[in-house]
């Protein structure tokens, strides 16, 4: 009589739900700080992201890949929650801010600061094509795996939760933007970031509390 093959996939556990999640977490991170690394002068960012941010987004395709395999929904369905929540986040924080530049309530140009990291990121000039591209695309990889590590940290609470962390991005934009590029209008940089940063929030927060679940939720 034979007996029926084992399973080999791992059982899923709150411990590997946490090594997963905080994993995820942290590669997810990685975006930002090519930014600080950059700015305080530790590390260029395309040093930083060549080493650490091409790794760490190869990395987040292994963990979905394996979280697939061992049936690990809650985490997979943080994954595409925060991936889709962090795209339209990101849309409707270009979106009000190029409103509000189009209406002429400011002359500032709150996209300057895409060339500046695409000049970094290729080593062209400013108003180059290769900085253009570049910059941009930095610009919404790094609005995705933020939003990315917003619900696999806070998962379905309260929208809240995601204007306070925008505010937390919104601070971390005022402390570190004037140290690099020049505002000429204080007021106007505060004020477009701040709006953009609160759309940005609500949209990802209305969406993870939707469509998220919890560590620990069955789905």
């Amino acid at each position: 009589m034979e007996s029926s093959p084992r399973s080999s996939k791992p059982v899923v556990t709150a411990r590997l739900d946490a090594q997963l999640r905080w994993t995820a977490a942290a590669c997810s991170m990685v975006s930002l700080g090519a930014l600080v690394t950059q700015v305080l002068g530790i590390l260029p960012m395309v040093y930083f992201l060549t080493f650490f941010g091409v790794p760490a987004t190869l990395l987040l395709f292994v963990l979905a890949a394996y979280a697939k395999w061992i049936d690990e929904r809650v985490f997979l369905r943080a994954i595409y929650v925060g991936l889709i929540g962090g795209a339209l986040a990101v849309l409707a924080y270009d979106g009000v801010r190029l409103l509000l530049m189009k209406t002429a309530f400011t002359q500032f140009n709150s996209f300057a600061s895409h060339y500046i990291f695409g000049s970094w990121i290729t080593g062209k000039p400013i108003d180059s094509t290769e900085a253009a591209i570049a910059g941009w695309t930095y610009h919404y990889w790094n609005g995705l795996v933020i939003a990315l590590f917003y619900v696999l940290t806070f998962g379905r609470r309260h929208w809240l939760y995601a204007v306070g962390w925008a505010m937390f991005l919104e601070a971390c934009m005022l402390g570190l933007f004037p140290m690099f590029m020049q505002v000429t209008n204080k007021l106007d940089f505060i004020v477009l970031s701040m709006i953009g940063h609160i759309c940005y929030g609500i949209v990802l927060g209305l969406i993870a509390q939707k469509y998220a679940l919890n560590w620990g939720d069955a789905a």
